[in-house]
């Protein structure tokens, strides 16, 4: 059987299937293939139980530095949107390091990159659509260097419960304290500082106030 004989077959195949069916395997096969594309030999797992990495959309972790991911972390939510995109974790450099406490749940679409420094998360933190953070400018910002990576990466820190809107932007040296609120489309500048358990927004991003309570 050619290769046109048995793709038509398989298109008859898939034109039966349930249509969330359809979805649901189309899916998995995008996890499992951007997994394999990862640089897994780069992936800790760390935590106590089942040495299983909890991917349910698909999500790459690329780079020459290293990934400590709790067996408890969450990346993707699959009834939710960009859930067949893929979101894009990256330790570019061998000293990068991204870590992700348990508990903490990364929603689709999400960038992380670390060249040179580190991105850590603490435990429980629950995290929106199209979230980016950088821990360098990702270039040299001096003109006749601009083809340069940054000489100067800042590592960014999450603290633990911390609650961060749909398309927040984080760029290095940032620091969130436990309890944190960001809203969403917030953009947090090189340096920023949150005090535990406050409310950030706004662009540039500052502090608005305490996190309500009961």
């Amino acid at each position: 059987m050619s290769l046109m004989q048995r793709l038509e077959r398989w298109r008859g195949m898939i034109s039966r299937l349930p249509a969330l069916e359809l979805e649901g395997a189309v899916r998995a096969l995008l996890v499992h293939f951007f997994f394999h594309t990862s640089d897994k030999q780069r992936v800790e797992l760390v935590g106590e139980g089942p040495r299983t990495i909890n991917v349910l959309t698909p999500t790459v972790f690329k780079g020459a530095g290293a990934f400590r991911l709790s067996n408890r972390a969450v990346f993707g939510v699959p009834r939710s949107p960009g859930s067949l995109s893929c979101s894009y974790f990256e330790a570019r450099t061998p000293e990068s390091l991204i870590e992700i406490g348990p508990g903490t749940v990364f929603n689709n679409r999400c960038v992380l990159i670390s060249e040179g420094a580190f991105i850590r998360f603490g435990a429980d933190c629950l995290v929106g659509q199209e979230l980016q953070i950088f821990d360098s400018h990702l270039h040299d910002l001096r003109l006749a260097h601009r083809r340069s990576p940054d000489p100067s990466p800042r590592g960014v820190e999450i603290g633990s419960q911390v609650f961060i809107g749909a398309r927040v932007t984080m760029l290095k040296g940032v620091r969130i304290g436990d309890g944190c609120i960001i809203a969403a489309g917030a953009v947090l500048t090189p340096g920023f500082e949150a005090p535990p358990m406050t409310m950030v927004g706004g662009n540039p991003a500052r502090v608005l106030g305490p996190v309500p309570q009961d």
